[in-house]
Parts: structure tokens; sequence; C-alpha cells
């Protein structure tokens, strides 16, 4: 399931309105199997806070589909109900705070929440400060470019002309630097959106990344200038990205505090449910298709 729903692109566009919150995704599960109930009943000093205090404290990177907040406050998307179905597990309410990811992992060892939930990409760099769970999903990455513009293949991008841009603290910064060591490559604050479009728009910037999966929602939505995707074989022009276009696919797991074996315990055996199941799927094949840039 990780390498079906991992960002190929093809998931049709629907037509959810973001800012009233017009969505009508799977429902969350409300019962689960006792392999689970029972790792998640486990001595843990993580799990034993959440049920002293009653509150799954939950940490999120701004990122339309996986998380953006509608026009009344409330969250939605992949991590937002990833969020209330662990609480419903553990039998807590849950508190959803937005971070930009420079500072994701530092949540953990602060104390400021009990899990990260924002597509975080599995990378050496954070495993050195917290740990994994099972990864959900696979997440191929693409190089985005105006229309326009002359660059064609990844090689086009690689010179000290081309200033590429992309979000502080996300993965993609690091892959940049791997595909494009000749050029000039810059962070910018990333939050709530789903690429860093503006810096392109404005002339700052002639190229960004993210996540395949967006590739024909960013054709259709940004029109100023027209955006288009490159790959390892040069422009994607097909309505899909096969795997072989896709930059170095992510694992994309919860980041949780080092020292918690117990709490791990409880959230693999969440997350193997979820995939088992089906769930996941279902989820993200739903808000991957839903327009909410």
């Amino acid at each position: 399931m990780l390498g079906a729903c991992g960002g190929d692109g093809s998931h049709p566009a629907s037509t959810g309105n973001a800012a009233n919150g017009d969505f009508d995704p799977p429902p969350i599960q409300t019962r689960f199997p006792e392999a689970v109930t029972r790792a998640c009943n486990a001595q843990s000093p993580t799990l034993d806070r959440i049920k002293d205090e009653g509150t799954l404290f939950w940490a999120i990177g701004a990122t339309p589909r996986f998380g953006f907040k509608l026009r009344d406050g409330r969250w939605a998307g992949v991590e937002a109900q990833n969020a209330a179905e662990l609480a419903t597990l553990l039998g807590v309410d849950y508190d959803i705070t937005e971070y930009t990811y420079d500072v994701l992992a530092r949540t953990l060892i602060t104390g400021q929440a009990d899990i990260i939930g924002a597509q975080l990409f599995v990378t050496r760099e954070r495993a050195k400060l917290i740990d994994f769970s099972t990864p959900y999903y696979r997440a191929g990455q693409l190089f985005y470019v105006p229309r326009d513009s002359p660059y064609q293949t990844i090689a086009d991008l690689n010179r000290p002309s081309v200033r590429f841009v992309a979000g502080f603290g996300t993965a993609q910064l690091g892959l940049a630097k791997k595909y494009l060591p000749r050029a000039r490559i810059n962070g910018e604050r990333l939050t709530g959106q789903l690429i860093l479009y503006e810096p392109i728009a404005a002339g700052r910037a002639e190229a960004t990344m993210t996540d395949a999966s967006a590739m024909q929602i960013i054709r259709d939505e940004f029109k100023h200038p027209p955006l288009v995707a490159v790959g390892l074989n040069g422009r994607v022009t097909g309505r899909r990205v096969s795997a072989d276009e896709m930059l170095d696919p992510f694992d994309v797991a919860f980041g949780l505090s080092k020292g918690d074996p117990a709490w791990k315990a409880c959230v693999d055996a969440w997350v193997r449910d979820l995939l088992d199941s089906g769930r996941m799927e279902k989820r993200l094949d739903y808000w991957l298709a839903q327009r909410v840039t």
C-alpha cells in the first residue's frame, strides 16, 4: 500500500470547499483490535502523561491536504484525522498545534508535543533527534519550474544561475543539495502552503520542489506563471507520474520522542492496523484528491 499511495499524482481532483469545511472523508475508527488496545495500555511515561492530562498534544506542520485550517479554526486533512483517531484509541481529547518544520523535532525534545504528525519524512538527520513510527506513506518528489522557462531537465537546473527555494527545515532542501550542487539553494518559511510559489512568481527563484502527488493540482491551480514538473527523465508531460520519474521517495512516519519504547510500540500497533485495514489508503486517497491550495 505504501508504494501505491506514494504520490503518483494520479488522484482525480475533487472540489471540497476548504474555507467552509465542505468535506466528507472516510470516518475514523472507533473500535480497535485487542492487540492494538493492549499495546496502548502498557506502562509508558508518554502514555501515562497523556492519560493523566486527558489530552494528546499533536504537532503539525501546515501542509494542504495533510493538515490545514478551516475558516472556523478547526483542522482538517490526513493528519487531523490521524490525530482524532489516535486520541479516540487512547480515550482522550487532542490538541493540534502548528509549528514550522525547522522546529518540529524540538517540540518532542522540550515536551511541547507527544507526537509529530506532519507528513514528516524519515531522514538520518531527524533520526539523530527523534524516533519514528512504522512508515505509513511513501512520498516521491519532483522539481517545479515555470512552464515557459528553459529548464527541461535536472541538469538544466544544476547551474550557478539557478535559484532554488524550499521550506526551512524540510527534506527538500537536503535533496536539492544532492541533485543541484551548483545551484543557489535557499530556504524560506513554509506555512500552510502546498508549494513555495510566491518566490517563483515574484522572480526570486527559478525552481522549487514538493510531493509528486500534488502535481496535477499545481498544474491546475497555479497560473501566473503556470508551473511544470521536472523529474529524473525531464519534464513530466503526462497526467500520471511514473515511479522512475520521482526523486528519492521518502518514507513518511510519525515523529516520537526517544527513550519510550512502549509509546512507540503503541503507535506502531495502531499504524499497522491503519495499513492492514486499508483505512490509511482510503484516507490518503480521499485527501490527496482535494483542492485545498
